[in-house]
């Protein structure tokens, strides 16, 4: 693999990842309003797993259980609710539609 390539790749890989940090600003499930109150990159740090499952197949439904799991073991949140489940498919859908294009010429 020539250096070229693996900048390539490795600018492809940031392009996707910021795509879903985007998204996860706006998911903002301890309402800390990242970049207002809270640093902007707040949730940033799950974004790079969040691609992998995404370019490994994973469903929405999966991405959304993900999120939930995120909350209540992570952020230390209550079990998922009817209303946060809702929140979290809505953004597992953007998150998956955004990153389709990059996995599917």
């Amino acid at each position: 693999m020539t250096a070229n390539h693996r900048k390539n790749l490795k600018h492809a890989a940031m392009v996707k990842i910021r795509a879903v940090q985007e998204i996860l600003r706006r998911w903002d499930p301890i309402n800390v309003a990242p970049g207002t109150v809270a640093p902007s990159d707040e949730y940033d740090s799950y974004a790079p797993h969040i691609v992998s499952m995404v370019e490994g197949g994973c469903t929405i439904d999966d991405l959304a259980s993900h999120l939930e799991h995120l909350c209540v073991q992570a952020m230390g949140l209550r079990a998922s609710s009817a209303q946060s489940r809702s929140h979290s498919l809505k953004l597992a859908a953007q998150i998956v539609d955004r990153l389709r294009p990059f996995n599917f010429p």
